[in-house]
């Protein structure tokens, strides 16, 4: 079980660091355009999609304390963030259950 626990993290650990890395990415290739307050938000959220994914690959015992939040962030970033974020919810909750 634990194995299976590990590979969902690592599956979820990468689709948030792809994400964060995408948005960023993005951001980067049409700054001059953007308003700076779009600019700072969409970095704010590229840097919180990217930080989840390293403390999800690193294994941190607390990543939920930023992995959560980040998942209902990531609710509203459709479709691809739609899927993550309920990706994520179902192995917190499931996790949760079987603890």
């Amino acid at each position: 079980m634990a194995a299976d626990k590990n590979f969902h993290k690592r599956i979820i650990g990468v689709c948030w660091l792809l994400l964060g890395v995408l948005i960023l990415s993005m951001l980067a290739t049409s700054f001059a355009a953007l308003e700076s307050s779009k600019v700072f938000v969409g970095a704010l959220e590229g840097l919180l999609f990217t930080a989840a994914g390293f403390m999800l690959l690193a294994k941190l015992p607390n990543s939920w304390r930023l992995c959560l939040p980040c998942a209902a962030l990531s609710l509203f970033t459709v479709p691809i963030g739609t899927a993550i974020g309920l990706y994520y919810l179902w192995y917190y909750f499931r996790r949760e259950k079987i603890s």
